[in-house]
């Protein structure tokens, strides 16, 4: 086959009618370049326009991730805000009851000692009739013994 190309090749070139051809090449050529040259900035319009669509979309996608972003970190802020009140809840409740154990504990001592105080002032009151008795018996006994203190010594 090679042959064969090779044999139209040079028939082309031998004959007259190949300069006239080549002035019609050289238009050929002009019209492919000038097309090639058209299609390139077509194509580099096109490039841009894609480019200038991806970098929108890039765009896009970038700032609904980033709401995605801030929705989720939202979220966790207020997961977070949850989670304090509900520990700080519980501290409170249980200061609430440690409190309430406090005063009931503050109660039950300060009925314990008015009882004891109680007791303590029967004590003393029953210690006064106790030593009031003693001292009307010491009375008696001393103003027995008076009248024989008096008395003359008879055997002197």
């Amino acid at each position: 086959m090679k042959e064969g190309v090779e044999e139209e090749q040079q028939q082309v070139e031998a004959t007259p009618e190949a300069s006239e051809d080549d002035s019609g090449i050289g238009a050929r050529v002009t019209a492919v370049f000038t097309a090639a040259e058209k299609a390139g900035q077509h194509i580099v319009t096109l490039a841009r326009e894609e480019a200038e669509d991806i970098r929108r979309e890039a765009r896009a996608e970038a700032d609904a991730y980033l709401r995605e972003q801030k929705l989720q970190a939202d979220k966790e802020v207020e997961q977070i805000f949850a989670d304090a009140r509900r520990r700080a809840e519980s501290i409170e409740e249980d200061a609430r009851i440690a409190s309430r154990q406090v005063e009931d504990d503050a109660r039950v001592r300060k009925e314990r000692l008015r009882e004891e105080a109680r007791l303590i002032e029967e004590r003393i009151a029953w210690a006064k009739e106790g030593l009031g008795e003693v001292n009307d018996r010491l009375e008696e006994v001393f103003l027995e013994s008076e009248p024989l203190a008096l008395q003359p010594d008879s055997d002197s």
